[in-house]
């Protein structure tokens, strides 16, 4: 009997078991992968901003097309207004907003902007959009003016010599402190431009447990916005923006009680035999000096040419009261008593 074992069969896997777990669960820390999104991801930051560089490509073209069937030599010369405009409206429905605290790029990369345990969060983005987008615009319509006035030719000991130096010297200081930034962003992934940093505002992790994904919420928006400026393109060469202007002005003056166009008393006073829509194109088309000493003696430039009248009894060229109607259709009036014109008839 002494030969039998006096440990029970059902314990004698315990302590195998023991030792095999213990290696069991070392092996398995080893070669768990890790999921969690880095605290300080470089690349995810400078895609923010490369995605908020193509949105604003993407607005800028529907937005100057629109603009070159209004006045096209408005988008070459204010291009870097409507750039700025385009920044500002983006920055303010994005990062200047107090529910998202991000510009759209960095939603999209799953960041938001943090001040560092300040409470401020807000009033610090609003004043990072107005240094960076505001304080480029002041700067580069700044450095334009100067170079446009020959500041850099002015003479040595002049104020403007001085002032273009001092600017020049402090454009190459911040280019060399941008520089030094970026390169303490590439070592430790804070503040990624020189406003950020003075702010203190640090880009961090919406959802740090997050996995990294697209929201199709931005592609949506895109959709339509772009549906929406194709039928304003289609739309606005239906629209004649002078007989919109006085369909708006004579339901304006309507409103208020007044005449429904307003009559020139120069024009009134001409003589018959002269035609008065002659007279205003004569005079829009002259420069001031010129106009007066041309428009002494009407009777030799605009006198009437194969006259027809109208049922107010002012007589016109057939030309120029004809190609008149033509161009506002129902809403041609008299330039001389403002009264309705939709027939005339050739004087004899």
């Amino acid at each position: 009997m002494s030969d039998l074992p006096q440990e029970s069969p059902q314990q004698r896997w315990k302590p195998a078991w023991a030792a095999a777990e213990a290696r069991l669960r070392e092996n398995a820390g080893q070669t768990a992968v890790r999921t969690a999104v880095p605290r300080n991801s470089r690349v995810s930051k400078l895609d923010a901003d490369l995605l908020d560089d193509e949105l604003t490509d993407m607005l800028r073209e529907p937005v100057t097309k629109a603009m070159s069937l209004l006045r096209p030599q408005l988008i070459d010369k204010h291009r870097l207004e409507i750039d700025t405009a385009i920044k500002a409206v983006l920055f303010w429905l994005s990062a200047g907003s107090a529910s998202r605290q991000a510009t759209y790029g960095q939603s999209l990369q799953n960041l938001k902007y943090d001040s560092s345990g300040h409470r401020d969060v807000l009033r610090r983005l609003r004043m990072f959009g107005a240094l960076s987008i505001g304080g480029a615009y002041g700067w580069a319509k700044l450095t334009s003016y100067m170079a446009a006035n020959g500041w850099a030719d002015a003479p040595q000991n002049s104020f403007r010599r001085m002032v273009w130096r001092m600017l020049d010297r402090l454009e190459r200081v911040t280019r060399v402190a941008t520089l030094l930034n970026f390169l303490a962003f590439v070592a430790t992934g804070q503040y990624k431009t020189l406003i950020e940093r003075v702010l203190g505002l640090r880009l961090v992790f919406a959802r740090p447990q997050g996995a990294h994904s697209v929201s199709f919420e931005f592609l949506n928006r895109q959709l339509v916005w772009h549906a929406f400026t194709e039928f304003v393109m289609f739309a606005l060469p239906l629209v004649n923006p002078a007989r919109a202007r006085r369909w708006a002005v004579r339901n304006a003056r309507a409103v208020l009680g007044l005449p429904a166009v307003t009559i020139d008393p120069a024009v009134a006073a001409l003589p018959e035999h002269i035609c008065a829509i002659c007279h205003n194109a004569e005079s829009a088309s002259l420069s001031p000096d010129s106009a007066t000493a041309v428009l002494g003696d009407p009777a030799e430039n605009c006198a009437v040419v194969n006259p027809y009248v109208a049922k107010c009894g002012h007589s016109y060229c057939y030309v120029c009261i004809k190609t008149r109607m033509m161009a506002e259709t129902d809403e041609c009036t008299c330039l001389r008593c403002g009264q309705h014109i939709d027939r005339i008839w050739q004087q004899v």
